[in-house]
């Protein structure tokens, strides 16, 4: 097998590994509580049984939130190296999009094609 070899790091250096994978991990769990918070939120809302009109809108956009969160976060894609894979979720996302709106058009607002 071959044999790996590890260069010594530096104290400086392993210091300033240690203070990003810190404030890394901070980040996450506030982005973690924060999602927590919203999902809490959310269901809050649909038991205090308001009006439908009311709830729906702000559980949308509290989950909207969260999917930016989670890829934003917990998915890396602040990190550099990720463009490709933006690309493909942005399109992917824009299809998405495209067919729902034209969903909610044929069914509840225009006349389905006959």
């Amino acid at each position: 097998m071959a044999e790996i070899k590890q260069e010594p790091i530096s104290q400086k250096k392993l210091e300033y590994i240690r203070r990003e994978r810190t404030k890394e991990m901070r980040q996450q769990m506030v982005s973690f509580a924060l999602m927590i918070f919203l999902t809490f939120v959310a269901f809050g809302l649909v038991a205090m049984d308001l009006d439908a009109s009311f709830v729906i809108p702000i559980v949308i956009g509290m989950a909207f939130l969260q999917v930016i969160l989670q890829f934003y976060y917990f998915m890396h894609m602040k990190d550099k190296g990720h463009e490709y894979i933006k690309l493909m979720m942005l399109t992917g996302m824009f299809f998405a999009i495209a067919f729902v709106t034209t969903f909610i058009y044929i069914v509840w607002i225009g006349a389905p094609i006959e």
